[in-house]
């Protein structure tokens, strides 16, 4: 846990802090409400301000494109005594993580449009080089061999045979798909998870946290939704954005989903919060021996 010098951010930034609220943490920062007008992100490592540079050049870039309110940037402090790794400040969005559990039918549906509309737009947005080149492009297929041979490696032994057998069966039907390689890169959030997308009096008002945002594959960017909401809501997210081929869709996120709690397991070690890897197992199981249970 990254614990500030709060006296000394109060000097550094002439704020007089009336109140410190701890937000949460993720792999690579910690977050603080401050006097419920500021989000100070302190980041775990000083390799983490990678992504943060890459984040405050996209938002300062994307922020008037999209039709949710994002992140806005208003002191980045990379070096600072107050925090090891120095911290960067944007203005709070009120909001609370994603609860669809708490929307009647409509609300229910106006998420969908909402939820839709931002990918939409997300996905259309062409940078100016300057922040294009700031996102990573990987190959997509060599990633997916890349976590194929992780799952060889430090899954399968832990699996039963039938569950073994639903894990290469995944890889090979991916894998063996050219349409899932071939598609036109485009701009994503990549981590479009329930507490990144915050809602208020029951309507998604909010996108945060972008330090994942890169060049692939849009259909990526259903994968949380299938995750923390279920097939259904993903799919009608994915038809309201009006996705070509819904049906190939559901199984390519049966497949992400795989991969993310894979990569939970093998990268996780050391920046995995408590109870982490545990879920990332149960999930893995679950989306393997009945994708049925899926969401």
């Amino acid at each position: 846990m990254v614990e500030p010098d709060w006296k000394h951010i109060e000097r550094e930034t002439t704020l007089v802090l009336h109140d410190t609220i701890f937000l949460g943490e993720g792999w690579d920062f910690v977050a603080y409400l401050v006097n419920a007008e500021f989000v100070f992100r302190f980041p775990k490592r000083r390799s983490h301000w990678n992504d943060l540079h890459r984040e405050i050049a996209f938002l300062k870039f994307a922020g008037d494109k999209l039709p949710l309110a994002v992140p806005r940037y208003v002191r980045v402090m990379p070096d600072s005594r107050s925090a090891p790794n120095g911290y960067a400040v944007y203005r709070y969005l009120p909001g609370r993580p994603l609860d669809m559990n708490a929307f009647d039918p409509d609300e229910r549906a106006a998420a969908v449009v909402r939820i839709a509309a931002f990918l939409r737009s997300l996905h259309r947005l062409r940078p100016d080089q300057s922040v294009s080149a700031l996102l990573p492009r990987e190959d997509a297929r060599l990633i997916a061999e890349g976590y194929r041979a992780y799952a060889e490696r430090d899954i399968v032994s832990k699996l039963s045979p039938y569950a073994v057998l639903a894990l290469r069966e995944l890889f090979a039907e991916h894998l063996g798909t050219p349409a899932n390689f071939t598609f036109r890169p485009a701009v994503l959030h990549a981590d479009l998870s329930r507490e990144h997308l915050l809602a208020e009096n029951n309507s998604v008002t909010a996108v945060i946290d972008f330090g994942d945002v890169n060049w692939g594959d849009a259909d990526y960017d259903f994968t949380y939704l299938f995750i923390d909401f279920g097939a259904d809501f993903a799919l009608e997210v994915a038809q309201q954005y009006g996705h070509p081929d819904v049906e190939r869709l559901a199984r390519k996120l049966r497949y992400f989903a795989a991969v993310d709690q894979i990569d939970t397991i093998v990268h996780g070690e050391g920046r995995a919060l408590e109870g982490q890897t545990a879920a990332a197992w149960k999930q893995l199981k679950r989306l393997l021996i009945d994708d049925s249970t899926s969401g």
